[in-house]
């Protein structure tokens, strides 16, 4: 197996754990969200720091299910100008949109990283009933949307080389 195939197949099993962590904190949310309401309403007493820590995963949830959803063609899709398309048309307009959205997730992940960076360096801690490090947090979602930005660039690869996309369901 060559480099790129193994580089390939790694990219692709991270972002599926990516995925399934996203997936476990969004049931971990839904939970949180659960036993606040519960607590509210039986006991006249939320849960101090829910909508705090909640805020927070959801912005991890998103950018650890963003290279998943990218890799599976499960982002929203308008083809209404690609569907009457040649296949070479296609496979043109599919690179220019996959070297977009590269150059997108990039100025995303730089500047996610950018602040996580920030965020350790200022010690910045969430403002609310429960007082807990943002950093964390950050670095989580940077991370994401770094595998994001590697799975746009695998895939624009291999519309280059004339690959197979997996995942892609869109025709372009």
């Amino acid at each position: 197996m060559t480099f790129f195939a193994r580089l390939d197949g790694l990219l692709r099993r991270v972002s599926y754990l990516g995925f399934l962590a996203a997936s476990a904190l969004l049931l971990i949310v839904g939970l949180m969200g659960t036993l606040d309401v519960i607590s509210t309403n039986l006991f006249l007493k939320p849960i101090p720091g829910m909508v705090e820590l909640s805020g927070a995963l959801l912005a991890v949830i998103v950018f650890l299910g963003l290279a998943e959803a990218q890799a599976r063609g499960s982002n929203i899709v308008i083809d209404v100008s690609t569907q009457k398309m040649g296949p070479r048309a296609r496979r043109i307009a599919a690179i220019l949109a996959l070297g977009l959205g590269a150059i997108f997730m990039i100025g995303m992940a730089w500047e996610a990283s950018r602040l996580a960076a920030s965020s350790w360096a200022m010690n910045e801690e969430a403002l609310g009933a429960l007082d807990f490090p943002v950093a964390p947090f950050k670095s989580v979602a940077a991370f994401g949307a770094w595998l994001a930005a590697a799975e746009f660039i695998r895939q624009l690869v291999r519309a280059i080389v004339g690959a197979e996309i997996v995942g892609e369901t869109t025709g372009v």
